[in-house]
């Protein structure tokens, strides 16, 4: 394996780059073994397998290199390109494709909205041949403020297509509610407003309000030190998704668990990384020791968004010059 004292620089050459990122971004996630509480090369939930979360990746590509493609095709010159991108419409026929080709269930809603919006701004970059990190921020910015209702309406067919687990109820906009579609279009509430509203208790919505700042600001610059470090893209993949979970209590468990669960569950990823992380033989059998323990609460304490974060980071790093 190849490994440079890392530039923040894109690398991405076409639109194929771009997708094979997408694609092993989702695998290398998945792939990262022990993450603790997450369906992983040697453990399965009760309805959800290892080889459901391989076929809802494979599904999801096609629609990945449309909304690719899709976006290449506009200049970029206009406000009204980016308000064509059609991030919703991608969510929805992703879902579908997701759910379709496997039966495990909602196995990849984090992956679809977490690598979209950083796909459409590195499609927007190479269009663009603008390829510094700031462009890449500055376009990931428009995306998400520039997006449409449709784009929410999109979204909140996709919410109920995947049905997922511990999404609660709110006052407003609640996606359970006959009357929110018509709430979302009275009041002109797109992606960014929606994500805004949602940000306290939901990581990703977190990320799309805030330019995806934990991603960007703690998750590449850690991924790439420590690849840079230990030369190990494992022991760099479940280290970062440690890290991640050490800082950020994990909102799925939150909803499911609680929040006193929920910062149980950080401080001991945070102990982990005290004694190394994986890197580690007393690291390593530590990480065992919170799976067992997490796997044993039926997915209740699952960080599933955390894992989603982790493959947003893996993206950012693959298409800034990470390779295998």
């Amino acid at each position: 394996m190849s490994v440079t004292k890392p530039i923040l620089s894109l690398s991405i050459k076409s639109i194929d780059d771009i997708t094979r990122s997408i694609n092993l971004a989702s695998l290398l996630e998945l792939a990262g073994w022990p993450k603790p509480g997450n369906v992983h090369r040697t453990q399965d939930f009760k309805d959800t397998k290892f080889e459901h979360f391989l076929a809802g990746i494979t599904a999801i590509q096609p629609s990945f290199k449309v909304l690719c493609n899709k976006i290449y095709q506009s200049s970029f010159n206009i406000e009204k390109d980016y308000e064509s991108i059609g991030l919703g419409l991608f969510y929805k026929n992703a879902t579908k494709e997701m759910i379709k080709w496997q039966s495990g269930g909602n196995v990849l809603l984090g992956h679809i909205l977490i690598l979209s919006p950083l796909a459409a701004a590195a499609t927007i970059c190479l269009k663009k041949n603008t390829f510094k990190f700031n462009d890449f921020k500055y376009h990931l910015l428009r995306v998400i403020d520039e997006s449409t209702v449709e784009d929410t309406l999109n979204l909140y067919e996709a919410i109920r297509t995947c049905n997922p687990g511990g999404l609660g109820s709110v006052e407003k906009y609640d996606i359970t509610k006959e009357n929110s579609i018509k709430e979302i279009q009275v009041d002109k509430i797109n992606l960014k407003k929606i994500f805004e509203i949602s940000k306290e208790y939901d990581l990703i919505s977190y990320e799309y309000s805030t330019g995806f700042s934990i991603i960007l600001t703690e998750g590449l610059p850690y991924f790439l030190e420590t690849l840079y470090q230990f030369h190990n893209t494992n022991i760099t993949t479940v280290n970062t998704y440690l890290k991640l979970l050490s800082n950020h209590p994990d909102t799925l468990i939150i909803r499911k668990s609680g929040i006193d669960a929920a910062i149980d569950i950080s401080e001991k990823a945070r102990i982990i990384l005290q004694h190394g992380g994986i890197s580690s033989e007393e690291g390593l059998d530590l990480t065992f020791k919170l799976d067992r323990e997490i796997q044993g609460k039926n997915s209740n304490l699952n960080p599933g968004t955390t894992a989603d974060l982790l493959a947003g980071t893996i993206f950012c790093a693959l298409i800034f010059g990470f390779k295998l």
